[in-house]
């Protein structure tokens, strides 16, 4: 009886995902942290500012508010 021989395979290493969609998943994530941070400080700007606006025309006294006659 012949002894058998068993092939051998050589695998080649599997490399994933190339590097530039992991860098574009990465900016991408980036830019809708900046972007949500963005809304967040537009958001308060504009709050402050109509807040003040509000106060100008309800006078107050000591933080209670009087009536204007």
């Amino acid at each position: 009886m012949k002894k058998r021989h068993v092939k051998k395979v050589h695998h080649r290493p599997s490399r994933g995902k190339a590097p530039s969609e992991q860098y574009l998943v990465i900016v991408r994530s980036w830019m809708l942290v900046v972007v949500f941070a963005l809304m967040l400080g537009v958001g308060a700007i504009v709050g402050t500012f109509l807040n003040a606006k509000l106060n100008e025309t309800t006078p107050a006294v000591a933080g209670v508010q009087t009536e204007a006659r």
